[in-house]
């Protein structure tokens, strides 16, 4: 089995996995997270368990989104953003599979999302997959993956 990986990064973020070949979504997850002082950070650790148990050979790519610093947020949040990018490039990396970067705008592109509300994800992920567990909220992270691994294969 071939499968693609989708990752929005991010403490709110989360990671997918589809089957290459059938579409099916093998699963979605939040992004695992590791209490450090009274603040959270991405756990790579964490990562590589949940993406980890497949061989190389059978991870056709990571596509992860491609963000950048928005006007108005701090130094400190950047830098801690920053941080928990790296962990995430880094886990992959040390896997050996293969990465690509994908804005915001080409995944939402294709997904049929520019312009909609950031909540939109979650409805779109529904209509392709009933079973996704992205029913709440907070869940637009996962559905963003999901949609992020989508984009990656169909184009």
């Amino acid at each position: 089995m071939k499968i693609i990986i989708g990752i929005d990064p991010g403490l709110t973020g989360g990671i997918a996995i589809l089957d290459s070949g059938t579409m099916e979504l093998i699963t979605v997850v939040d992004m695992p997270i590791v209490p450090e002082g009274g603040k959270k950070k991405v756990s790579g650790h964490g990562l590589m368990k949940i993406i980890g148990g497949y061989a190389r050979q059978d991870v056709q790519m990571v596509y992860l989104e491609k963000v950048g610093a928005r006007p108005g947020q701090g130094v400190v949040s950047m830098f801690n953003f920053g941080r928990s990018y790296g962990a995430i490039e880094s886990a992959v990396s040390v896997l050996g599979f293969p990465l690509t970067y994908v804005t915001p705008q080409l995944w939402k592109r294709s997904a049929g999302l520019v312009g909609s509300p950031k909540d939109a994800s979650r409805g779109k992920v529904l209509d392709l997959y009933p079973e996704a567990d992205v029913h709440r909220k907070k869940d637009n992270g996962r559905a963003d993956a999901v949609l992020i691994a989508r984009y990656g294969e169909l184009a």
